[in-house]
């Protein structure tokens, strides 16, 4: 189990001055996935820290298109080429956030599931993270790819472009229970 799953940071406590607050650490966590390996490990990773604190998540899937579908369609042989291909995207990412839902399920936590459209995916988590008025975006980190070796380009580039506190998750494959998801047809 992770160690955050049984830590007892559902509420923290403050004093100001003779009255005490209490108030929820986090309450809508973000859950952007690519459906990799390291993207559910951060999808369970966020499950059990939604549970810990008794928020509920989004999980997100953006679908980009074409770099250059007019290419794409003359290279396939196919005016629609473009429009299939969304298509399967869309199709493919909607079997990675199943996962992410049932395995939420399971735990007990709220999850809504979206499907987004647009050529930055970075650009994308940073919008529907704060058109949801999420208050933590928790993705994963792929490795080594960006400044100083610190983490993957998409990650940095969702910490530069947001507000949002962001919250990488590097992979330990004990820690979390696995996200299973069908194989897609």
């Amino acid at each position: 189990m992770w160690p955050l799953a049984s830590a007892s940071l559902s509420l923290v406590n403050c004093s100001l001055g003779e009255r005490a607050y209490r108030f929820h650490m986090y309450k809508h966590i973000l859950v952007p996935t690519d459906g990799s390996k390291v993207s559910e490990d951060a999808a369970g990773a966020a499950i059990a820290l939604a549970r810990a604190v008794g928020a509920r998540i989004t999980a997100l899937h953006v679908v980009a298109p074409p770099a250059q579908p007019q290419l794409e369609c003359w290279v396939h042989g196919d005016p629609d080429y473009g429009t299939k291909l969304i298509d399967a995207l869309e199709r493919r990412g909607a079997l990675y956030l199943e996962a992410v839902r049932e395995a939420a399920m399971r735990a007990g936590i709220a999850c809504e599931c979206v499907i987004a459209h647009g050529v930055s995916p970075a650009a994308q988590i940073v919008r529907e993270a704060r058109l949801r008025e999420c208050d933590l975006i928790m993705m994963s980190s792929h490795g080594p790819r960006g400044a100083g070796d610190f983490a993957g380009s998409e990650t940095l580039e969702v910490v530069a472009m947001g507000s949002v506190p962001v919250l990488a998750h590097h992979a330990n494959t004990e820690a979390v229970e696995p996200i299973r998801r069908q194989q897609a047809a």
